[in-house]
């Protein structure tokens, strides 16, 4: 549960969820469970709040020893859009213990949340955003010590929910009736020794508003990742990754720009069950208004499982 606040309003946000995995004979994982979450807000002129669920369950099943298929349903009720059944099956072929062929197709539904819906910048009469895609990648390993990832992506969006920056300072949610992306990203890993660990990412996206055939704001064509990971060799309880992004061709208001950001993050891990970690995203404070900089950003956070 959590809760904030805004002017004089107040948010609270509930959620649960549980999963269990049967192991159904040496070929085949089950996997099943289920969230429930409410959200609300309320002050002298509103108190709304809505409630939805979901139930999922996925199948691992082995067929020989090349051949791993994941089927999948997610179920999703909302109070206000009704229900939503969304397919998803994943497959990955090896052609040897250290190279394989993954591909899979999948379907989302993300209804609107209370704050898009009642919040600062809210839009009452928006419409759940609804999603296809899929994607083909291609894994290689050399040794123990280094790893590349070559993958395609597809995906297609119908009303997708986006911030319109257009009637400053008057912004609000939308819909955009139909949206694509298509991308291709790359991977390169390679292991240092004494828990060092460096990676390299390109990713290149193309975003589109498909009913304007133009391209979709505050996304950007090229990013580029350096990233070093040390994780305490023994125990393996400390990890501390670092990262600087870099963004070029990055579309805002009409415009592209180009940024750079530092970022870093500790985790410590108490045996299987507690974790917590603290970091910062855009060390260095960089603004820029256009893209929507807003600037340094803390996180500290918790996790406990059971």
């Amino acid at each position: 549960m959590s809760a904030n606040s805004v002017g004089s309003s107040k948010f609270n946000f509930w959620n649960i969820e549980a999963r269990d995995t049967i192991k159904l004979d040496n070929n085949n994982r089950l996997t099943f469970g289920g969230e429930f979450r409410t959200d609300g807000r309320k002050d002298s002129s509103i108190d709304e709040s809505s409630d939805q669920y979901s139930l999922f369950i996925h199948d691992e099943l082995k067929l020989g020893e090349k051949l791993l298929l994941i089927p999948a349903v997610r179920y999703d009720h909302h109070d206000s859009f009704g229900s939503e059944t969304s397919p998803n099956i994943g497959a990955t072929y090896s052609f040897t213990e250290g190279s394989r062929l993954k591909a899979n197709y999948g379907e989302g539904y993300r209804a609107p949340s209370i704050s898009e819906l009642y919040g600062t910048y809210s839009n009452p009469n928006l419409r759940p955003e609804k999603s296809k895609g899929y994607e083909l990648s291609y894994e290689q390993e050399f040794g123990d010590d280094t790893a590349v990832k070559l993958t395609y992506f597809k995906n297609k969006k119908t009303d997708a929910i986006a911030m319109d920056y257009s009637l400053a300072p008057n912004y609000q949610y939308m819909n955009i009736e139909k949206s694509s992306s298509e991308g291709v990203e790359f991977e390169i890993k390679h292991d240092l020794g004494n828990g060092f660990t460096v990676i390299g990412n390109y990713d290149y996206l193309d975003a589109m508003n498909d009913k304007t055939n133009t391209r979709l704001n505050y996304s950007a064509r090229n990013t580029y990742t350096a990233k070093l990971m040390w994780t305490e060799p023994v125990k393996q309880e400390w990890n501390i990754t670092a990262w600087n992004k870099w963004y070029s061709d990055y579309r805002a208001d009409s415009e592209d720009h180009s940024i750079n950001t530092f970022n870093f993050v500790v985790n410590k891990r108490w045996g299987d069950k507690y974790r917590a970690y603290a970091g910062i995203d855009n060390l260095f404070d960089k603004k820029i208004t256009s893209m929507r900089y807003s600037g340094r950003l803390w996180r500290v956070g918790a996790e406990m499982t059971f």
